[in-house]
């Protein structure tokens, strides 16, 4: 082989991969906010803390190192704000719910209400400050709107 074309073709692999390396690192700790109130729940009640105003699921993988920075970011964050409590799920355990739940990737973190309807959605692992602002916006946003039609 030509040694200019394998050389371009080097290059335009490296092009490529850097593409999707950046592509990647900028959907890590993405958050999506969707505020369901339909019936069925979201999520499977027994996944969920029913005494806690707020419940960050974390879904995690047996060899994830990234799900061990968000434990602990979930599990302080649990410690410092009243009403919020964590649970971390191995989706092992519940193969089924990575489809019905759509985890793409681990660790997933879902902020849920106690009647299991989705406030929003942490994807990746997020910085500490990111995770602070969503679980807070939730919050507020479960307070601005217990008119005792909330579910």
């Amino acid at each position: 082989m030509d040694p200019l074309a394998i050389v371009l073709t080097l290059l335009a692999l490296l092009f490529v991969a850097t593409l999707l390396g950046l592509w990647w690192k900028g959907n890590q700790g993405r958050v999506t906010r969707a505020p369901s109130h339909a019936v069925p729940p979201d999520v499977p009640l027994d996944l969920v803390d029913k005494s806690a105003t707020l419940t960050l699921l974390q879904f995690s993988g047996p060899f994830c190192s990234y799900c061990d920075a968000m434990r602990g970011i979930l599990s302080r964050l649990s410690d410092e704000l009243e009403g919020v409590s964590h649970r971390e799920i191995d989706i092992t355990d519940y193969p089924e719910l990575t489809s019905t739940l759509r985890i793409s990737q681990t660790p997933t973190t879902l902020l849920v209400t106690p009647s299991g309807h989705l406030q929003s959605r942490i994807r990746g692992a997020a910085k500490a400050a990111a995770v602070r602002e969503e679980v807070t916006h939730a919050l507020e946003y479960r307070k601005a709107h217990s008119d005792g039609y909330l579910i």
